[in-house]
């Protein structure tokens, strides 16, 4: 998870997070933007504004579609 994380960051891409948010699993399209120790710093979705993540609550991390992780 960490590695999908450290992607996004490092190469400005968007990935597809599976996500626990007030007791519901979703699964969110996020860029992130900055990681901390106890999680990130992320646009998700289409919102402009920034919003802070707990690593707790990142189930999973995938690459987003039609994103294959090449360059």
């Amino acid at each position: 998870m960490e590695r999908f994380l450290r992607y996004s960051l490092e190469k400005g891409r968007k990935i597809r997070a599976m996500l626990m948010q007030g007791g519901q699993l979703v699964q969110r399209t996020l860029l992130v933007l900055a990681m901390e120790e106890d999680g990130i710093t992320a646009q998700v979705g289409t919102k402009k504004a920034p919003v802070h993540l707990n690593l707790e609550d990142i189930l999973s991390c995938d690459y987003a579609r039609g994103d294959h992780g090449e360059e």
